[in-house]
C-alpha cells in the first residue's frame, strides 16, 4: 500500500514540477518581450523559485525511490538529479534578461522530457 501512495505523490509532484516548468517558460517569454523589464527579485522571482524548490525537494526522493525500485528501463538516478538541479536553475533564469534563449528553451524541454516520460512510465506500468 505504501507503495502506491509513493507512486501516487509521485505522480502528483511530477505534474506540479510540469507546470512550474511551463510557468517558467511564460516568465521568460513574457520578459523578453519587453526590453529594459527588470522583475522584482522579492515579488517575483524569490517566491516563485521557493514554490519550485519545495515542490522538486519533495519530487526527487519519491523519483529515486522509484528509480531504485521499479529499474525502469530508460531512467536512472542521474537523470533525476539533473532534472531536479536543472529545474532549479530554470527557476531563476527565466526571471533573467541576459538569459539566452536557445539555452533556456532546451533546458525546459529537457526537464519536460524527462517528467512526462516518468508520468508515462508510471501510467504504463500501473
Amino acid at each position: 500500500m505504501k507503495l502506491m501512495e509513493e507512486k501516487e505523490e509521485l505522480i502528483k509532484r511530477t505534474e506540479q514540477l510540469k507546470k512550474y516548468n511551463n510557468e517558467a517558460l511564460d516568465a521568460y517569454t513574457n520578459i523578453a518581450q519587453v526590453p529594459d523589464y527588470s522583475p522584482d527579485f522579492f515579488t517575483e522571482v524569490k517566491p516563485f523559485a521557493d514554490k519550485v524548490k519545495e515542490c522538486a525537494d519533495q519530487w526527487k526522493p519519491l523519483a529515486e525511490q522509484w528509480v531504485v525500485d521499479d529499474k525502469p528501463t530508460y531512467f536512472y538516478l542521474k537523470q533525476i538529479e539533473d532534472t531536479h538541479e536543472n529545474i532549479l536553475i530554470s527557476s531563476v533564469t527565466a526571471f533573467q534578461s541576459d538569459t539566452k534563449e536557445k539555452r533556456f528553451r532546451e533546458m525546459i524541454q529537457s526537464i519536460d522530457y524527462i517528467l512526462s516520460g516518468i508520468e508515462k512510465e508510471i501510467d504504463v506500468n500501473q
